[in-house]
């Protein structure tokens, strides 16, 4: 079995006399695999991903990519490492060519060939000045810059924001892509739909904590929608089975939301005849919030009358 890029273990971060912004995270990047971080406001993302790239120091707890534990300050380690953030920190004044120059500069594994196809491939103006490229514009140079070290491991924190539909497309493909040529990728993003299409596993934070993890396929095994449509009202015996998490009704159409498998409710259901009956999937933003009400994590509507 291949040796993971990043391993953390108990990894934590205190802020001063604040609670921990991340909480004792134990997590594992391979080779060749994409890892998707999410979870909700504040939950310790950004701190964890900034204590993998150096940016801060932990507060305890350990954590070694590339073999390199973090904590030594050695510098060797990232010049492997590809950093994506959700803001792309690029001298205003410099042009887009300056920042491939300082780039080359500073990574020994520079590969300037793959730096102009990249450039080609997004259209970038190669001496527009920084502070005259729009918002996604400036993701992509980052892009750009990242992949053109060919990295080891490639890390991104929401760097796909400001990104247009057809061009956050071509860059979850180049992900797939760097992926398959043994990148270890971790993405942390709110945008779960990016995770559902190309993540291998999922690490869902709260609070600083890991409160699952689990791959893309065992989430989407985890939770089925049942839609059911009786003649009659819903039956009772029903309404209180341990397997069903929530029922919606909108006249007599009735939509389960079901833990695991759903063969055995939909058997039930059939017992009382329904007039439709079908099994849906659930997408990964509905199942995100539905972790994070059993974690106490919610929200109340808000009326505007």
């Amino acid at each position: 079995m291949d040796t993971a890029v990043i391993v953390t273990e108990q990894l934590s971060k205190r802020f001063h006399a604040r609670q921990f912004a991340v909480n004792a995270v134990d997590l594992a990047v391979f080779p060749g695999s994409i890892s998707g971080i999410v979870g909700t406001n504040g939950a310790g993302k950004t701190t964890l991903l900034h204590m993998l790239v150096g940016l801060l120091r932990p507060t305890s707890g350990k954590a070694f990519v590339l073999g390199a534990d973090i904590a030594s300050g050695s510098a060797e380690y990232r010049q492997h490492i590809g950093f994506i953030s959700d803001q792309a920190y690029f001298p205003t004044g410099f042009t887009a060519a300056d920042v491939l120059k300082y780039h080359r500069f500073l990574y020994n594994n520079w590969d300037g060939n793959r730096a102009r196809r990249l450039m080609d491939a997004f259209a970038l103006p190669l001496h527009q000045r920084v502070r005259q490229l729009s918002k996604g514009m400036k993701v992509q140079l980052a892009f750009v810059a990242a992949l053109s070290i060919r990295p080891k491991a490639l890390i991104l924190d929401e760097s796909t924001g400001g990104l247009d539909p057809v061009v956050k497309r071509q860059v979850l493909q180049l992900l797939v892509q760097e992926a398959s040529e043994g990148t270890a990728v971790l993405f942390a993003t709110h945008h779960l739909e990016e995770l559902e299409r190309i993540a291998d596993q999922i690490y869902v934070l709260h609070e600083g904590r890991i409160v699952t993890r689990a791959s893309t396929d065992e989430l989407k095994a985890a939770m089925r929608r049942i839609q059911v449509v009786f003649a009659q009202e819903f039956p009772e015996e029903l309404r209180h089975l341990p397997g069903i998490i929530a029922i919606e009704e909108a006249g007599h159409v009735y939509t389960l939301t079901v833990k695991g498998q759903a063969q055995d409710i939909m058997a039930l259901c059939r017992r009382h005849q329904p007039l439709l009956l079908e099994e849906l999937t659930v997408g990964f933003e509905d199942m995100f919030v539905h972790l994070m009400n059993q974690e106490g994590y919610s929200r109340e509507q808000i009326s505007l009358v």
